[in-house]
């Protein structure tokens, strides 16, 4: 009787021990899955922030539009020959809107992310079992239903991690996009400084 007893010891330490890994395994699957959620936020925000940088452009636009308008004016009114270089010129011929070409090239860094063309993880939730075998009440059984259990958990983990990879990538590419949109938002509003300086000293120059 005691070498059964000890046997059956055994076997519960066994179950036991199964059962804290499935526990620990688990707790993983759960931190990837918050992680992928600070993920999906993260891409949200960063497309907040490409409409954002689109409105600015389309106001730059704006603002160039009515330079240019208001150079014609000028130019008009400074001579003759002012006036007729309007007649020939086209109106906006000095800056062109750049609103959908910046729109384009941040669309463009949406487009081509893989983690939202990717398939949704199909695997068992965080507390239901996704496997639907029958398993037997003894030892083997329950050791087997925790095996099967670890081995989901962990395959779900392995896509969990290649989704996060492929998030990673698009926040990088649109971060990119982004940067590049900024610097030239930076260089458009410079010259725009300096075309409202030189249409004020030429308004100066006629009073």
């Amino acid at each position: 009787w005691d070498s059964v007893r000890r046997q059956e010891q055994k076997k519960q330490e066994v179950l036991v021990k199964a059962s804290q890994n499935s526990e620990r395994i688990r707790s993983m699957v759960r931190q990837v899955e918050e992680t992928k959620a600070i993920g999906v936020e993260t891409l949200s925000e960063l497309d907040r922030q490409s409409e954002q940088l689109k409105r600015v452009h389309g106001e730059v636009d704006k603002i160039e539009t009515n330079l240019n308008v208001a150079e014609r004016t000028i130019r008009g009114m400074e001579s003759v020959w002012g006036s007729i270089r309007n007649i020939w010129s086209k109106p906006g011929a000095q800056s062109k809107p750049q609103l959908a070409s910046e729109a384009q090239r941040l669309d463009r860094a949406v487009d081509q992310r893989k983690s939202t063309k990717q398939e949704p993880v199909k695997g068992r939730g965080i507390s239901e079992a996704k496997t639907t075998k029958s398993y037997s009440d003894d030892w083997m059984g329950k050791q087997r239903q925790l095996e099967d259990q670890q081995d989901e958990d962990l395959d779900h983990i392995s896509r969990a991690v290649k989704d996060l990879k492929a998030m990673s990538l698009d926040m990088g590419h649109t971060l990119d996009a982004q940067t590049s949109s900024i610097e030239r938002l930076a260089d458009r509003t410079d010259a725009v400084d300096a075309r409202l300086a030189k249409s004020n000293v030429r308004v100066k120059r006629m009073l």
